[in-house]
């Protein structure tokens, strides 16, 4: 595969030739030469545009289209001999022979022959891991949630668009893609041609269109190249400046290209960036090899292999390509025959398939939900991980939470969300506070930005909503401390104990909370905020009483409290209310203890043979 393709626009010419040239040969193989030399000539036409029009691919079992088209001019040879009152059984024997190849290759490449090799295609990824979820997923600040879904970002976009005079009667918007720009996430969606009379008027398309993805009010910004500097090539272009038949005709004919996507480097330069993939199992089976880097404006592009893409390139391994890699696993893992009979153990992705975030560091990653084929069970089994960068694919055990297309019922079903006629979209998979919890952002039937929603993963009824993220992130955590649910923390993530003196009180009243407190401690730099549901102590504490507040570590500047407890006020319980107190610590004990029992099991099953016989040594005998 080259480094750097030139320009060689003879490709689909040579290839139509050749496709001709084969296909006539059984009529000189009957001497019939003439008959031959018309149909060479008339199928090399039709054959190059044939060829040229559908941006034709070799890249498949006998060389795709080419291949395809083959064998159709043998049957109009066939068809010819007939005409001719020559009938030879010999010229029936090519298109028959070919029928029967592409039958073959179809079969022997079949999940019934090869179920072993489709359950492992994710393997040439690199090796799953089996990995803990909270041990993994660190917290995410609020601030740099994903906002912004795609139908927002799109109205967002064509807001920007409607109100650039020419340029918006001109072009439109390309595919739109989120990417990390500068440490933000970013909607992107290149301006491409509205049609051929456009295309052949200009001598570019002039810019592209940026959409926040963390701060949905943020007007969208299009950003114009400068004066004489347009983008050529594209997917919308025609002819030779068309993006996918420039690369067919430039060293690329037989890879297999998806996924185009417009990114910007860290010097705020665009490019094209292209996945380039080879089918191993006859047309299926796409095994990624790297991506195509392409200039827009130049056309000089460079092929990077799956190890050595460039740390700004986010998108590389397809969002489709995991789900089929996933969906093969979890359907002939354990044979051909178990995938319809048996059906023993099966699983598939969810209906919503595979959904981008950017989770650690930023690494931009696949999230899928794994469910059983059950179609009546909508619970999750496990959530799988994949780098979209590298393929680095980690599978965290998930057993019982709700799947992406649950979470979306339940919010959509919520009362609240409801009565403001709204709708959720694009769901995100974060930590908050240690919980697996689904952020959805709401949006009115204009698709414009209205809140967010925080759905639990674990109970997908506890769902929280509000403003904004920091809103709906105090009103997520006030609702799961009044269901007794308590975060599963990790490492850092433990419940801190912090005790003052109240040095300023301050409240809010919010639509979807009422009132919301605020303490400031003597010489403690955080703002501590709790419901006046969260404690009855609240509404009554004064500047200079003692505290004691807990917390989950954090370096926020505002931070939710866990509990509350006001050293200067001393109320008495009546016994309802101890026995309550009692019976919800001691269904907290059990919830709990049940979720450290689940990750104990994870732990112990990620361990090395060398550990599990050192742990075996610990356990005292009987």
């Amino acid at each position: 595969m080259p480094q750097i393709a030139r320009r060689k626009e003879m490709y689909y010419l040579f290839a139509a030739l050749i496709s001709a040239v084969v296909g006539a040969l059984p009529l000189m193989l009957v001497k019939r030469p003439i008959a031959a030399v018309v149909q060479g000539v008339v199928t090399f036409v039709l054959g190059w545009a044939i060829f040229y029009v559908a941006v034709a691919t070799t890249v498949y079992p006998l060389f795709g289209l080419v291949g395809f088209m083959t064998m159709i001019w043998w049957v109009v040879a066939a068809i010819i001999a007939v005409a001719d009152d020559d009938g030879t059984p010999l010229l029936w024997v090519f298109p028959v022979g070919a029928v029967v190849i592409y039958i073959g290759v179809a079969f022997f490449n079949s999940a019934m022959l090869r179920a072993n090799t489709y359950a492992s295609v994710i393997n040439h990824l690199g090796d799953i891991e089996e990995r803990v979820w909270t041990q993994d997923i660190q917290p995410k600040d609020p601030a740099h949630m994903r906002m912004a879904s795609n139908e927002n970002a799109s109205y967002q976009a064509q807001k920007v668009l409607g109100t650039a005079g020419a340029i918006g009667s001109q072009f439109e918007l390309g595919t739109m893609t989120v990417q990390m720009i500068k440490g933000e996430l970013t909607f992107v969606a290149p301006l491409d041609f509205a049609g051929f009379s456009v295309w052949l008027n200009t001598n570019g398309t002039p810019g592209y269109v940026k959409v926040s993805g963390e701060d949905p009010h943020r007007q969208a910004e299009l950003v114009q190249f400068p004066e004489g500097k347009r983008m050529r090539y594209t997917p919308g272009a025609f002819f030779g400046d068309n993006l996918e038949r420039y690369l067919r005709n430039n060293g690329y004919l037989g890879t297999g290209l998806t996924e185009t996507s417009l990114e910007i480097d860290d010097e705020g330069n665009p490019w094209w960036v292209i996945t380039a993939f080879k089918p191993t199992l006859g047309w299926s089976g796409a095994k990624v090899l790297g991506v195509v880097v392409v200039d827009p404006f130049s056309g000089n592009n460079t092929f990077h292999e799956l190890s050595k893409v460039p740390s700004w390139v986010d998108r590389v391994v397809s969002d489709d390509f995991i789900v089929n890699y996933l969906n093969w696993q979890g359907s002939y893992s354990s044979g051909w025959l178990n995938s319809w009979w048996g059906k023993k153990g099966l699983t598939m992705s969810d209906r919503d398939g595979a959904l981008l975030i950017y989770g650690n560091g930023d690494q931009p990653e696949w999230v899928t939900d794994i469910t059983s084929t059950n179609s009546s069970d909508d619970s999750l089994v496990a959530l799988v991980y994949t780098n979209s960068r590298t393929g680095k694919t980690i599978r965290y055990q998930m057993p019982g939470g709700g799947t992406t297309s649950a979470v979306l019922d339940a919010v959509n079903k919520n009362q609240d969300i409801q009565f403001k006629h709204l709708h959720g979209a694009a769901v995100q998979l974060y930590n908050v506070n240690g919980l697996p919890t689904a952020v959805v952002p709401l949006l009115n039937e204009s698709h414009a930005f209205q809140g967010v929603a925080m759905v639990s993963i674990n109970d997908i009824q506890t769902v929280a909503s509000g403003r904004s993220a920091q809103e709906t992130v105090r009103n997520y955590e006030k609702l799961l401390t009044e269901t007794g649910r308590r975060a599963t923390v990790e490492g850092n993530r433990n419940l801190q104990v912090v005790e003052g003196i109240v040095s300023l009180v301050g409240s809010e009243v919010t639509p979807t909370q009422g009132t919301v407190y605020y303490l400031y401690l003597k010489d403690i730099p955080h703002l501590f905020t709790a419901g006046a549901g969260h404690s009855p102590e609240l509404p009554v504490t004064r500047e200079g009483h003692l505290v004691r507040i807990e917390i989950y570590v954090s370096d926020r500047d505002v931070i939710p409290m866990h509990s509350f407890d006001n050293l200067a006020i001393k109320l008495s319980e009546s016994p309802i209310q101890t026995e309550a107190r009692t019976a919800d610590e001691k269904a907290r004990g059990s919830r709990e203890a049940t979720e450290d029992a689940r990750t104990i099991t994870e732990r112990i099953k990620n361990l090395t043979p060398e550990q599990l016989r050192e742990l075996e040594k610990q356990i005292p005998k009987k």
